[in-house]
């Protein structure tokens, strides 16, 4: 072991241990992320100059390819550990263009250092122990310096090394009596500290948690990766691409670097997620066409003809340790169910089911059979008084019965995996702040949550090896920027914004032409503004909280928007010059807001009562009122004010456009739902005569308009590149601006470091 990892850093309050990787604080340990941790200490033992972020991404990730939000992310973080919002500046600074410099003073030593400083503490109170008092005792004191004891006399030379027996007065014994505990105890407390630390340094402490250190590689880098699997032996990874609107499915062998094997050829349909059968020979999936249930098939592992196995699938199976059976869930119109059957799809029985999917169902993100095989975990949709959430769940396959794994609550919950020994789970999870899913460990059955991975991106898909000593991921990167194309002309398009996040979660014109947006700023996500040639941006919203989907009254007073200012996510809205903050609703999840032509109202989405509903509210405050009685998308109010268009599901499985009063109630017109990917917006037209969406296929996006007649849609933009994630056409029609990017979606290896 180098002696560099054995050296030991002290600043202010902080005792950092390389050996160990362990940060105190006044002698209290800090939970640190691995990344967080190599940042600190590369900082640490780089003080005095600046680090370049260049030069700190290559050492904190030396094998991985990372954006450097990444680093931003990880520094913000660590400033939090180090001190309150209003001091973080004090141990990080941020050199604007270059890197980052540590500025506190370092005393720094080694184990050796470290264990003779204990030594010479015992060997001197030792020492101390056989010093007899002179003669003016009275002058003796103990020095509150908590681990010396001195004695205070005039002049030094009368201080005896040697036992003496003469006589004391009466005064002096008493005294001496008094101090002989202490005498005797100093040694044995110095002997302890002693035996404390070679524990603590040279003996077995309990086992690290599973990934409390990993390697992240980058195993393709095509951006096109849609789900992946890793085998059970950790050899092969099974990934699905898209290429120009079709996806085909692979097979590559980890230790190499060639494309790998067409398992399935390219296919209309979309892989929802795939599993390998533990002895590795076959690979099941599941494939769903447009607004179609999804099919479970069984293939080959390195290719063949495809079994189809069952109909009406809605998540990845998961298979018991023999793999002789798996699990699944499948949706109804009024319940969803976890379900288990033969490896051949034979011998369907249901393990357990929640009715009223409404308010309470089984996420079809897929479930996880435990080693011992006997419970599966699987995650539950859910609402209460304090909101809405996701919460991951067990049950036991014998009688069905469930239970939470965890009292963790989360905005979603993506695919789980068990760990080898049972003793605790991963999963991919998006906490009620970020709305940004991350690698999570959870113990079992403990149920303690912890972050395996901390970053910008998003994490979609999760596997995990047999020996539980690697993962593989999708990881996705979304990069966006506002342009601004006049009559909707893509070939006069310009690029406004370059922050690669701009406009994704919200844009809204102002009335005298001004664009707001939200967009990501460190860990934060905020409001901006700016001039439609990109000038004069300005942030409006502070660097706290999430704030997003923004709209603006007509009269130009008033700016309304989603923020989780009161750690929930509510409306709120502001003066035009962003004063006078006040919130506007108190809902769950209170979304999507759009303020009415007259700016009185606020029409918006919520979930107030389990279910996704559009409401009102004066926009001055007051009583929320209810519109819809069925599960209802985004609003968007007509220009006369009248009518609001919105998604509209009857049940489970049918959708359409729907167009109801202002005042609410059923519809009053229905029409068919636009062949889509993504989530569906809508805008009404100037001259309210249709409705203007985003249509994606083969990676690319358009603008394109459905006449309120019934009419077939018509194309409105002619953008040949990049996905259109959210638009908005300004107040006089003659405007159109639209957040364009990518999104790079590879496979990931997370490896475990032993």
């Amino acid at each position: 072991m180098s002696n560099q990892a054995q050296r030991h850093y002290e600043f202010d309050k902080f005792l950092l241990d390389a050996q160990q990787r362990l940060l105190f604080r006044d002698g209290q340990p800090l939970d640190l992320t691995p990344k967080v941790f190599d940042i600190l200490l590369e900082l640490v033992q780089s003080r005095g100059r600046v680090v370049q972020k260049k030069e700190l991404m290559e050492k904190v990730w030396p094998d991985s390819y990372v954006e450097e939000s990444n680093l931003t992310q990880h520094i913000s973080t660590l400033r939090k550990k180090l001190a309150q919002p209003a001091d973080r500046e004090r141990y990080i600074m941020t050199v604007p263009g270059q890197g980052y410099r540590f500025l506190p003073s370092v005393r720094e030593w080694d184990d050796e250092a470290l264990v003779t400083v204990h030594e010479r503490i015992r060997a001197r109170v030792i020492i101390r122990e056989d010093v007899s008092e002179p003669a003016d005792f009275e002058n003796q004191q103990l020095l509150d310096d908590g681990e010396t004891l001195a004695v205070a006399q005039r002049p030094r030379a009368e201080v005896i090394h040697t036992q003496s027996h003469r006589m004391l007065s009466p005064l002096a014994q008493k005294r001496r009596r008094a101090l002989q505990p202490i005498l005797v105890g100093l040694p044995i407390i110095a002997v302890a500290i002693a035996l404390a630390f070679v524990v603590y340094k040279f003996f077995p402490r309990e086992r690290a948690a599973p990934f409390a250190e990993t390697k992240l590689v980058k195993f393709t880098n095509t951006g096109k990766a849609v789900s992946a699997a890793i085998s059970p032996d950790g050899k092969y990874v099974a990934y699905a691409l898209v290429d120009a609107g079709r996806e085909s499915l692979w097979v590559r062998q980890v230790a190499t670097s060639n494309n790998g094997v067409q398992v399935v050829p390219p296919n209309d349909f979309h892989y929802a997620g795939m599993t390998w059968i533990p002895d590795g020979n076959y690979l099941y999936y599941v494939g769903a066409g447009e607004n179609l249930p999804g099919v479970l098939y069984r293939v080959p592992a390195l290719g063949g003809t495809p079994s189809r196995l069952l109909d009406d699938v809605d998540s990845p199976p998961a298979f018991s340790p023999d793999g002789k059976q798996m699990a699944y869930v499948r949706g109804y119109t009024d319940e969803t169910s976890l379900l288990i059957a033969n490896a051949d799809g034979s011998a369907e029985r249901k393990v357990t089911s929640l009715k009223g999917w409404l308010d309470k169902y089984i996420i079809n993100a897929g479930p996880s059979w435990s080693p011992d095989g006997k419970r599966i975990a699987f995650t539950i949709n859910t609402a209460d008084p304090e909101g809405e959430y996701q919460q991951l769940f067990a049950t036991q396959v014998e009688d069905g019965s469930i239970a939470p794994v965890t009292s963790q609550r989360w905005l979603q919950v993506g695919r789980v995996a068990w760990l080898k020994d049972g003793r605790g789970l991963m999963l991919l999870a998006a906490d009620q702040e970020s709305a940004i899913s991350q690698v999570w460990y959870i113990s079992y059955p403990e149920g303690t949550a912890r972050k395996v991975t901390n970053d910008l991106d998003d994490y979609t898909d999760l596997s995990l090896t047999a020996d539980s000593q690697a993962m593989a991921v999708v990881q996705s990167n979304q990069q966006a920027n506002i342009w601004v194309a006049p009559e909707g002309d893509a070939s006069r398009a310009i690029q406004i914004t370059n922050n690669n996040y701009d406009g994704v979660q919200g844009m809204a014109w102002t009335p005298d032409g001004r664009i707001i947006y939200a967009t990501l700023t460190g860990p934060t996500q905020n409001l901006w503004i700016t001039d439609v040639d990109g000038s004069r941006q300005k942030q409006l919203s502070d660097n706290v909280d999430f704030n997003r989907a923004v709209a603006v009254s007509p009269d130009g007073r008033y700016i309304v928007f989603v923020s989780t200012h009161d750690g929930k996510q509510h409306l709120w809205r502001v003066d035009a010059d962003g004063s006078h903050m006040q919130r506007l609703t108190d809902g769950i999840r209170d979304n999507f807001p759009v303020v009415s032509p007259d700016s009185q109202w606020v029409v918006y989405k919520s979930n107030s009562l389990g279910n996704a509903n559009i409401f009102k509210v004066p926009i001055g405050g007051g009583q929320p009122i209810r519109l819809t009685e069925k599960i209802s998308g985004p609003p968007a109010v007509s220009p006369d004010g009248k009518l609001i268009a919105c998604g509209y599901r009857e049940t489970q499985n049918s959708r359409a456009l729907a167009i109801i009063p202002f005042a609410g109630g059923p519809p009053v017109q229905r029409l068919e739902l636009p062949a889509v990917s993504g989530y569906l917006f809508y805008q009404w037209l100037n001259d309210g005569q249709g409705l203007a969406y985003v249509s994606t296929k083969g990676g690319d996006s358009n603008i394109w308009v459905q006449p309120l007649n019934g009419g077939k849609p018509a194309q409105l933009t002619h953008f040949d590149s990049q996905r259109i994630f959210r638009f908005a056409l300004s107040p006089d029609g003659h405007q159109l601006a639209v957040a364009r990017g990518q999104v790079a979606n590879d496979v990931v290896l997370i490896k475990a470091n032993k």
